[in-house]
């Protein structure tokens, strides 16, 4: 009907109310893994304020309507055809991460932030002198996704 719900009555919300908080979450959750590893500040937000996440909401709202808006609203049909055999949250979260994989959206991001920041065409400033490079080697790309060594 609308897009309403209560952190103190989660419950209370109708699926698609749920759904697409529980895509969000999952959403921010990976936008702030990728800001913070960029290593921008995700509280200086230029959209949202105040809060402090603000960046991360900013960034993450780029790709909202691309991946988790699809997913919630796909998984709140099929829940309300009773086609789920788990929550709807838990089917949310699943189809996300199956989302971010499909849409390489982690791969995107920083490029994403750095592409945002550079629109005014004002050069990023340099790295600190004792800022410290990657300490590992880049995975082998045929490996698979979840892959944290080399084969």
């Amino acid at each position: 009907n609308r897009r309403a719900w209560d952190r103190g009555a989660w419950e209370a919300a109708d699926t698609p109310n749920r759904c697409l908080s529980a895509a969000t979450a999952c959403l921010h959750g990976l936008t702030e893994a990728a800001v913070l590893a960029a290593g921008y500040a995700p509280a200086v937000g230029f959209l949202h304020v105040g809060r402090p996440l603000s960046f991360v909401y900013d960034i993450a709202d780029l790709f909202k309507f691309e991946t988790v808006v699809p997913v919630a609203f796909e998984v709140a049909g099929r829940a309300a055809k009773g086609r789920l055999d788990e929550p709807a949250e838990r089917a949310v979260r699943r189809a996300c991460r199956d989302a971010f994989r499909r849409t390489k959206l982690l791969e995107r991001i920083i490029p994403t932030i750095e592409e945002v920041l550079s629109a005014a065409g004002i050069a990023p400033p340099d790295p600190p002198e004792d800022a410290q490079p990657p300490q590992f080697d880049d995975l082998d790309p045929h490996a698979d996704p979840g892959a944290r060594a080399k084969a």
